[in-house]
């Protein structure tokens, strides 16, 4: 048995504990206010009548019925019907998440996407039914098991008659089992009858103060609480087809990564209700009739707060998730139970919390740049325009107290390229698809209002901005927040400040240090962009959702990634750890260099060049201890061509290890190779490496590579014909060409390979030295670039490259250990600019 959280005790301790006499966050003045907003405005009637149609279908339940929705912990809940399974009627895949299931329309059934087959055949419902024990929970022992038949079959002797039949613990062919059941009650019984009730009924409450809402949300909450200490998804629920998945991840009615959440959720909803429920004597008599322990409402609040509220203060281990989301739920429990009293730590507490969530470059250090990333920025959003109303002077002094807040959502505009592209570091996003929305905030009510208050905090007009953006750039219907104290005077806010600044804040060429990551964008052409990302196991607090990627170098132009990313471990077959989900993690899945075909161990990263701003831009960065040896050093110098033109100067020192292999993938393209006489060969690497196809020449030209003409796939680009040219400068090393595997999306399960080159040197012994060198050019029609040539010495420390472009313009680039120089020079031989960059 797990100790009681010390959290628990201190608080029980205190003498913040008084009984609950009022909502904290939703009291009679914000509940009519909300009245007031609606019968001013439109668009807060719309949000109130929409309340009012969410929450209508729950008005017409019964208490009885209501009450009786909720079930017991008797049945093994499944987070995926099957994750890497089919359907058993048409047999075509239906991975993960992609079963439907409609609570409402078809109850305890899971529908086919392909052939729309419902599952279970039998009649689960009445199976279930004849279950129910005197305490009104599901006994499977109690159940009659004449019931498990399939309907449409019902003859014995039919070879159907048990197909697809589901007694709760899944459909078995074999040694193949589908979960219907277990995973309806997550998606269907709990997600849409019982959660989305509360939560529906609490809104509708606050919204329009008819108790009518209140009272049904109470029937739900106190039934949830009679049974919810019961629920341990460690022991009860299963994962990717396990149990204990992750180390033994707790949870409630889900595991705990959800639980959390679900506990935030039924929290506010108790908060939000409690002024409607305290003097309901008509719920009372309802809830005596279930249990005759429940004589008044004191019985019924008791009930509430110490089976759910309490019960996850003393069992944190239970509602364990990305950070702060349970440090939040914490801290809402103790507020919804404790204040005024806890008033004295909100601040203390909220320092904490912000403290962890900005401390890489505004961030929180967890990877997965547009998914993972953007769970910090997003829930402390929310949570500093909870606690707004209750500390008004909160936000200013989180702003003055922690100044890398400052930076926390101007991350995700300063890695978004031309509002189209994320970087996809970590586990995040699909190959080669657009993220279109801002990932830094989920825009709604309370966000929307949050934000008035950061740009008066920070005086940075990029928050009004946001407002704009995140309302499809118009003012109507702003704030979003049916509470708001001033709508009118938001939306004249907002209006000004787009009118003097712009609609989108500004961007530039950025390095965050802390995250390890340089953008280096195009002076005029807001889609060309090129980053480094120049760590892999990141080394701050949070070390979750990495992949082993230091010094992955990522390319944008014409409309198109044209270096993406993977993406998203592919998990849809089976978990995280099989073979194609590994993969997407791994060195040679980057494009960056392998050594001796291990992945990269992490450890410290610096950066050691920095230049932007001019016609030639750079970044330079080393982390030998990614490979346990002295040197892993890359050099991006962007070079602009044209208004939207540009090639890449790429230059990557490596000492250690026996052999070095720089691995260099495109999106979906046709490869021209050039400078080389391929023949096909044999995998250098061992098995979990998803490449095949390799063709080899051991003596490339000095300057070989290949043109890859882009597929737009998606048809980002229309009628254009983009291309991406690599150039392969390094000397003494073979030429290899390849494919490499991914899939769309993790809803995918259709093979997808990607044309990749791979540039190798290797020896027998001692510690080899590499200087990989490489020019990238994205160009549509005609190529900018006439000729590309090394032409530093052999054996020189410098590498010296000349990039001859069209009308007689002449480059010149030099990399060395004190820097970067670089000069331009016109048809007539004289300098049109130059300039030199320092290593720190």
């Amino acid at each position: 048995m797990r100790p009681v959280s010390l959290l628990f005790l201190a608080f029980a301790a205190s003498s913040l504990i008084a009984e609950k006499t009022e909502s904290v966050f939703y009291p009679r003045a914000v509940r009519e206010r909300a009245v007031r907003n609606a019968t001013q405005f439109r668009w807060a009637a719309e949000i109130q009548q929409k309340a009012i149609a969410d929450a209508d279908r729950w008005l017409h339940i019964s208490d009885d019925d209501l009450w009786q929705d909720m079930f017991g912990p008797r049945i093994t809940r499944s987070h995926m019907v099957w994750s890497a399974g089919y359907c058993p009627a048409c047999r075509k895949p239906v991975p993960m998440y992609d079963w439907k299931i409609d609570a409402w329309k078809t109850p305890w059934k899971a529908r086919c996407p392909h052939c729309n087959e419902l599952f279970p055949k039998n009649d689960f419902e009445a199976f279930y039914k004849s279950g129910i024990d005197s305490a009104g929970i599901f006994d499977p022992k109690k159940a009659d098991r004449k019931l498990l038949y399939n309907l449409e079959h019902p003859n014995p002797n039919d070879p159907l008659h048990l197909f697809g039949v589901d007694d709760g613990e899944g459909y078995v062919e074999g040694n193949k089992r589908w979960r219907f059941i277990g995973a309806y009650l997550l998606y269907g019984q709990w997600t849409q009858r019982i959660e989305s009730g509360v939560r529906n009924l609490a809104t509708a409450y606050t919204m329009t103060g008819d108790k009518r809402y209140a009272h049904k949300a109470g029937v739900l909450l106190d039934r949830i609480a009679d049974i919810w200490p019961t629920f341990d998804y460690a022991t009860q629920g299963l994962v990717y087809e396990r149990a204990r998945y992750g180390g033994g991840v707790a949870g409630y009615v889900w595991y705990a990564i959800t639980s959390a959440y679900t506990v935030m959720y039924l929290t506010t909803a108790y908060d939000q209700v409690f002024d409607g429920i305290k003097d309901d004597k008509q719920l009372v008599e309802f809830l005596r009739t279930k249990s005759a322990a429940k004589r008044t409402f004191a019985d019924i609040r008791k009930n509430i707060e110490d089976n759910i509220l309490r019960h996850a203060l003393a069992n944190p281990h239970q509602i364990r998730t990305n950070y702060p989301g349970r440090e939040r739920a914490l801290m809402l429990i103790q507020t919804v139970l404790g204040w005024p009293g806890y008033r004295t730590q909100l601040r203390a507490e909220m320092d904490k919390i912000i403290a962890k969530a900005v401390e890489v470059d505004g961030l929180s250090g967890e990877k997965g740049l547009a998914g993972y990333s953007s769970i910090a920025p997003r829930d402390i959003a929310e949570i500093m325009e909870e606690y707004a109303a209750l500390d008004p002077g909160l936000v200013p002094y989180l702003v003055d107290t922690h100044p890398k807040l400052k930076q926390t959502y101007k991350f995700h505009f300063d890695t978004w390229i031309d509002h189209s592209y994320y970087i996809h570091s970590g586990d995040s996003g699909s190959f080669s698809k657009k993220s279109e929305r801002y990932a830094g905030l989920v825009f709604g009510g309370s966000v929307y209002s949050l934000l008035p208050r950061l740009a008066k905090a920070t005086g940075d007009p990029m928050y009004l901005q946001m407002a704009w953006i995140g309302n499809g750039k118009k003012l109507d219907g702003l704030p979003h927040n049916i509470f708001a104290e001033d709508p009118a005077g938001y939306a004249t806010q907002v209006k000004q400040a787009v009118d003097k600044y712009g609609t989108w804040p500004k961007v530039a060429s950025v390095n965050k240090e802390e995250w390890r990551m340089a953008v280096l964008r195009h002076r005029t052409a807001p889609d060309a962009a090129v980053f480094l990302d120049y760590d892999s196991v990141p080394e701050c607090q949070l070390k979750s959702h990495y992949h082993f990627d230091a010094m992955n170098i990522g390319m944008f132009a014409k409309g198109l990634d044209l270096l993406p990313e993977f993406g998203y471990p592919a998990v849809q077959f089976g978990d995280w750890h099989t073979p194609q989900a590994i993969w997407h993690r791994k060195t040679a899945a980057h494009n960056t260099v392998v050594v001796d075909g291990k992945d990269q161990s992490g450890g410290p990263t610096q950066c050691t060049l920095w230049t932007a701003g001019g016609e030639v831009q750079a970044v330079r960065a080393n982390s030998p201890s990614q490979i346990k040896g002295q040197v892993y050093e890359r050099t991006v110098a962007m070079v602009e061509t044209g208004p939207a033109d540009y090639y890449v100067l790429d230059v990557f020192r490596v000492t250690g290890g026996l052999e070095h292999a720089k691995h260099t993938h495109t999106n979906y393209a046709k490869a021209v190779p050039f400078g080389v006489k391929l023949a096909a060969a044999d995998s250098p690497y061992a098995a979990g490496t998803l490449m095949r196809a390799f063709q080899l020449d051991r003596t490339p030209q000095a300057a070989w590579g290949v043109d890859w003409q882009i597929v737009d796939r998606y048809n980002y680009a229309p009628g254009r014909k983009v291309h991406l040219r690599y150039t392969d400068l390094t000397r003494d090393s073979e030429a290899m060409t390849a494919e490499s595997w991914t899939v769309e999306s993790t809803a995918a399960t259709k093979d997808e390979w990607i044309p990749t080159v791979v540039t190798r040197r290797k020896i027998e012994t001692g510690d080899l030295s590499s200087t990989f060198v490489g020019v990238f050019e994205p160009y549509e029609g005609q190529s900018r670039v006439s000729q590309i040539k090394r032409i530093d010495a052999e054996g020189s420390d410098a590498v010296k490259i000349q990039v001859n472009l069209q009308g007689g313009l002449v480059d010149q680039l030099s990399s060395h250990a004190a820097g970067l120089k670089w000069e331009r020079r016109n048809a007539r031989g004289a300098v049109m600019f130059s300039g030199e960059a320092k290593s720190r």
